[in-house]
């Protein structure tokens, strides 16, 4: 098989995804400081609850940082499972900003619907454009529908 070009879009789309959980790590442990991380962990290990959300949030970024690298070689799956886990994890975001729904972790502290909107769309926007890198170019899209017909040959 010989080799494949990655496009430009898909590249700086497939590395975003990977720089940017990096620096949100780098960043939780600068604003929170090694103490108010280990109270974090503390907090999250107070409940099953809490403890569950804490490690499916934590499989929500190894699942996106696989599928960066899926992108990388062709795999159009990989775009998929990166929506995918974008829409529960913005799931999650809505239930638990609503009052009574669930425990408080990873949510939006306002008191506007207004205020929810602009924070969520503030949080997400990374991620919209990494999206759009991803599927609006054309060279993206060429990209992961050659790969299908080259595995589609193959068979």
């Amino acid at each position: 098989m010989r080799f494949q070009f990655v496009p430009v879009p898909v590249m700086i789309g497939a590395s975003a995804i990977v720089a940017t959980r990096c620096l949100e790590f780098i960043l939780l442990l600068d604003a929170m400081g090694l103490d108010g991380l280990m109270d974090f962990l503390r907090a999250s290990a107070s409940s099953w609850l809490n403890s569950f959300i804490l490690l499916a949030s934590l499989i929500i970024v190894l699942v996106e940082c696989r599928a960066a690298y899926a992108m990388m070689r062709g795999r159009n799956w990989g775009r998929w499972a990166y929506i995918g886990c974008q829409a529960v994890v913005v799931s999650y975001m809505l239930l638990a900003s609503f009052d009574g729904v669930g425990p408080k972790i990873f949510s939006f502290d306002t008191n506007t619907q207004g205020q929810f909107l602009y924070a969520l769309l503030m949080q997400k926007l990374p991620d919209i454009l990494v999206m759009l890198l991803l599927f609006v170019p054309p060279a993206s899209r060429r990209f992961f529908l050659r790969r299908k017909a080259v595995l589609q040959a193959a068979r």
